[in-house]
């Protein structure tokens, strides 16, 4: 490696930040100064205000504040959040982003970081993504933004990612960007990670391995529900667009899934509705409506029935 000075990376972390997603991010720098014995990336813990900051596995990690920073740029600062994104205010971290991001430097998030660079303003006009379980809560919030399902998301300097072991494929995508595509495969062979995966890659599993049948009409049936979860989907809908009667949908979700699409979708339906009473503050009517629900006490009661509690126990 050439004797360059090392890239300087920033870590932001907000309370409660998931610990594997910031391990997948500083492990790899760790690991790619070891292979090339000399100093490719230093890091700096930032956060809002500094000192000790619990993760999601309750494990604390020391920062400085960011305003020890204010005179001192990074060639890349990455946001590591977890639980409530949506709670986090803090206007001098969004400032410090805007500032790296209007002098050019590379600004990114993992996990759900992504809702701390939207509230930022970063994110307008550029795709991004975020972990799977927080698309259906960054969508409603932000509602202008193109979010994508893929793993990781590098757009005109703006960086976002999954989180997890999508965090390591985006870090060993930039390690790969700014040394060669060998050395990434190095510093991803440390890991027992045999092949970095690319970023148009899925985060979840397909419907297939999910559901585990592949069987092509209930296979299609399945991801119209998924991708319509704002209202209530009609088997006859569903058999028409798919080419088959009615009957035959019925049966094959019968057989497959042990339920009839209406409950079926109903159900994913109400997994979405309890991720948005966690994850946002958005009122239990708006919720109800968003996700095809008209009435709120008959929300209540499908979603009791399901959770075996009203939908206001369930707030994060």
């Amino acid at each position: 490696m050439s004797e360059a000075p090392a890239r300087q990376v920033g870590i932001v972390l907000v309370p409660g930040f998931a610990l594997a997603s910031f391990a997948m991010v500083i492990e790899p720098l760790r690991v790619a100064n070891r292979l090339a014995g000399s100093r490719l990336y230093d890091w700096s813990l930032l956060s809002a205000e500094g000192g000790d900051i619990a993760s999601s596995a309750g494990i604390d990690l020391a920062t400085r504040p960011i305003a020890e920073f204010a005179q001192i740029t990074f060639d890349l600062s990455l946001v590591c959040a977890g639980f409530h994104p949506e709670r986090f205010r803090q206007a001098v971290m969004l400032n410090w982003l805007r500032r790296h991001h209007r002098l050019g430097r590379m600004v990114g998030a993992v996990s759900t970081g992504t809702f701390i660079l939207a509230r930022a303003g970063l994110l307008d006009g550029h795709r991004c993504t975020v972990h799977w379980d927080y698309r259906g809560a960054l969508a409603e919030l932000y509602p202008a933004l193109e979010i994508s399902d893929d793993l990781y998301v590098i757009d005109r300097g703006i960086v976002t990612s999954g989180g997890s072991i999508a965090a390591l494929d985006l870090m060993l995508r930039l390690i790969a960007d700014q040394h060669s595509l060998a050395f990434s495969k190095m510093v991803s062979e440390q890991f027992v990670h045999a092949r970095a995966r690319g970023a148009a890659e899925h985060q979840r599993s397909d419907l297939v391995h999910r559901l585990g049948t592949a069987r092509p009409q209930l296979i299609a049936a399945v991801k119209r529900m998924e991708e319509t979860l704002d209202r209530a989907l009609s088997p006859a809908e569903l058999a028409r667009d798919l080419g088959i009667s009615q009957r035959q949908l019925e049966r094959q979700f019968r057989r497959q899934l042990g339920r009839t699409p209406v409950a079926y979708h109903r159900e994913l339906r109400l997994d979405q509705a309890r991720r948005l009473l966690s994850q946002t503050a958005l009122p239990v009517t708006e919720i109800a409506l968003s996700c095809g629900f008209g009435s709120p006490s008959h929300f209540a009661r499908l979603y009791r029935d399901r959770f075996g509690r009203l939908p206001n126990a369930d707030r994060g």
